[in-house]
């Protein structure tokens, strides 16, 4: 049953929204919606090509939570989820021979060749980047955290046209033993129909930048292309979504809010409580955004007019078809009716951390180790040890990506007799 839903979650998709290429995964979680799912197949077993080690690990934007929440469950030591884990990994995209990724550490972007994972080339900022670069129409899309947006060549590394929405006013501040501008580009950067949008800015008080500029010349030059301000409205960070007339964004410490994709204007904020965090997807008319309550994960399932809709106690990561889901906690991989609820099957598992959907095969990551489960039964098909918590899954043109915590990515693809490749950066 899970395999026709995801067939035909596939096929709805592809006709109401343009796709990338199955073989490219052109931006975080593959597409706009960040669905995580891919047409794309990849013979199993999987045998390791190239693992990258990169000289500085991921610097996050925000430290981790404590340990335990002792002020509201004291006596269950129930851990807290950290809510702002957006970069705690360097997250690949890949399109072609190429992958791209972002460092937060080094204020870097990079291409690295795809099938040797040798660096191509470099772009330097003059502050942390947290986000997966987007790839559009031979285009590197970027933000970081000195305020700019980049627009960079594929091939070369060469900057077309950078945009700092806070203009004058941009200035570099310590935050975190970092310096970076209060209008750090904290939402990544969507590229659809020629326009590329992005916010800048996650301090409330201080007013945060909703932009939409031409995507070819980085200006406001036509009437869908804007740039709106946005006072006390909350703190925009997370990877943003678009649907076909909305922008949504994480909030954060606080829940999603949503756009006019027109006009840039406020819509609206989903409604308080669960669910808030920078982690969204979109899927039909829903959006599932989190985690987490104060003291543990839990995912949100809500209409797009801003009604709740549903709880998925303790989920930290989903990905949804027409008809299914798929939930991934700490300890479990559950796949579920979306109508019902009925569990259809669960997996045990390990400090559960991110999934991918590539075809029938679920690639599910977690502490030390990526697996890859049949999405019709469950059933393990491979294994394979990584160095640290795998938080970020990309399959693209024949090769399974994981990045990790540590901030090392390492490449699988099918199995050869040629030795595994070690890069040191």
């Amino acid at each position: 049953m899970i395999l026709h839903n995801i067939h035909a979650w596939l096929i709805c998709l592809a006709i109401s929204v343009t796709w990338p290429s199955a073989a490219d995964w052109p931006t975080y979680r593959h597409d706009n919606q960040r669905s995580a799912i891919t047409a794309e197949r990849l013979k199993l077993p999987l045998a390791k090509r190239w693992q990258m080690i990169p000289a500085q690990p991921p610097s996050p934007a925000w430290a981790k939570p404590a340990k335990f929440d002792f002020f509201v469950s004291p006596q269950s030591r129930k851990p807290l989820v950290h809510r702002l884990a957006y970069d705690h990994a360097y997250h690949v995209t890949s399109v072609g021979d190429r992958v791209f990724y972002g460092s937060s550490a080094e204020h870097t972007v990079h291409c690295l060749d795809a099938h040797s994972g040798k660096e191509k080339w470099v772009y330097f900022t003059d502050g942390p980047v947290r986000f997966a670069p987007s790839i559009h129409n031979g285009r590197v899309y970027t933000g970081s955290d000195d305020g700019t947006a980049y627009c960079l060549d594929t091939t070369t590394g060469k900057l077309i046209w950078s945009y700092t929405a806070g203009s004058e006013k941009n200035t570099l501040i310590p935050n975190d033993g970092r310096l970076v501008s209060p209008w750090s580009v904290r939402s990544s950067i969507a590229v659809d129909s020629g326009t590329a949008y992005f916010t800048s800015g996650f301090f409330p008080h201080e007013g945060v930048y909703m932009n939409a500029l031409d995507a070819v010349t980085g200006k406001v030059t036509k009437r869908q292309h804007w740039k709106q301000h946005h006072l006390n409205k909350g703190s925009f960070q997370g990877y943003m979504l678009l649907s076909n007339s909305r922008i949504y964004m994480p909030g954060g410490r606080s829940t999603p809010f949503y756009f006019d994709r027109l006009t840039g204007k406020s819509l609206g904020q989903f409604a308080k409580g669960n669910g808030m965090g920078s982690f969204a997807l979109l899927a039909d008319n829903r959006i599932f955004h989190g985690p987490a309550d104060r003291s543990g994960g839990v995912l949100t399932e809500a209409g797009l007019s801003g009604d709740k809709a549903a709880s998925h106690t303790d989920a930290l990561d989903m990905i949804v078809d027409a008809r299914s889901m798929f939930l991934l906690t700490t300890s479990k991989i559950s796949a579920m009716s979306r109508s019902s609820r009925r569990t259809l099957w669960n997996k045990s598992i390990e400090t559960g951390s991110a999934m991918a959907l590539a075809g029938e095969t679920l690639f599910v990551g977690s502490q030390d180790k990526v697996s890859a489960y049949n999405a019709f039964n469950g059933r393990l098909l491979w294994s394979n040890e990584v160095p640290g918590q795998a938080l970020g899954l990309t399959v693209a043109n024949g090769a399974l990506l994981v990045s990790t915590d540590t901030g090392a990515i390492i490449s699988f693809g099918q199995a050869t007799d040629h030795p595994s490749a070690w890069i040191l950066f």
